[in-house]
């Protein structure tokens, strides 16, 4: 492991405070009350970085961390009274995924969730620690399990090949083999075939094309190639803030996809707009 990820972990095992998960903003204004029997009630994101937001120069969070966080966009996106977005997310989830995810899904579950939204949850069940490739596997299945406890809709990301991050945000030893990456994505499909309510977000289609810097495309809007790979920070693991507008933008599209009669104005599409909307909440936030 690099000596980033060595400081950083010696300083997270170190320190008995609560990981820096996004939450509501005291300077936000009070929500606004939801349409009754909406999805958009109570809606939750659950995962490692990617969704709680995260950038190089601040690897412990601060204040410029808001304008990568995945709810940022997921309620910029929303044009329709809603509660705010819960991020419940943490950057800490690979040092113990289990745990950590647990513990996130128990939260989640108290608040009776009317919409889950797991873009990377299952990232680190197969990334990072594993001898084996059916090691890494079990692992995988065990975060499926894990997430059986929701009955609401539920969206999640499959896994990216993100070895265009090693040697930048991780080591050769956390990337799972082709193998293994290609079981746990078929076995995905398998899960979320016999559960109704479960969306799968092709992210490492999404990855794939971005690092190739193709076209990408979300319901309508084409992001020209030659100006996609814009869409990742340096690290080539995490989004950038438009990054981050466009996945959410993605995310709530699947949703919208799996839903019958679902009214097309409830969702503005454009990642352009939803990426200067949320910024300009997070530039708020932060003072600026």
């Amino acid at each position: 492991m690099g000596a980033y990820w060595l400081a950083f972990l010696a300083t997270a095992t170190g320190s008995t405070s609560t990981p820096d998960r996004p939450a509501l903003d005291s300077s936000s204004p009070p929500p606004k009350p939801a349409a009754t029997n909406s999805a958009w009630q109570r809606i939750f994101l659950i995962g490692a970085s990617v969704t709680a937001g995260f950038t190089e120069s601040e690897p412990f969070g601060g204040p410029n961390t808001a304008r990568y966080r995945l709810n940022r966009y997921v309620d910029a996106a929303l044009a329709v009274p809603h509660q705010p977005a819960r991020n419940l997310a943490s950057a800490f989830v690979f040092l113990q995924p289990e745990p950590a995810s647990r513990k996130q899904i128990d939260e989640a579950l108290k608040a009776q969730p009317t919409l889950v939204l797991g873009l990377d949850f299952l990232f680190w069940f197969c990334y990072g620690d594993g001898s084996t490739d059916d090691a890494r596997l079990q692992r995988f299945n065990e975060g499926l399990k894990l997430l059986e406890s929701f009955k609401c809709p539920l969206v999640l990301g499959d896994l990216p090949d993100a070895s265009a991050a090693v040697n930048r945000q991780l080591t050769a030893e956390q990337i799972p083999s082709p193998r293994a990456l290609a079981a746990a994505n078929r076995r995905l499909k398998e899960w979320a075939a016999t559960r109704r309510q479960v969306t799968i977000l092709p992210l490492s289609v999404i990855m794939r094309s971005v690092l190739a810097n193709r076209a990408v495309r979300v319901h309508g809007h084409t992001l020209p190639a030659g100006t996609t790979v814009g869409l990742l920070q340096e690290d080539r693991l995490h989004p950038s803030a438009a990054g981050a507008a466009f996945l959410a933008v993605s995310l709530l599209d699947a949703f919208q996809s799996a839903r019958r009669g679902s009214p097309d104005g409830e969702v503005r599409w454009d990642p352009d707009e939803v990426f200067r909307l949320g910024s300009a909440v997070a530039a708020h936030a932060a003072g600026k």
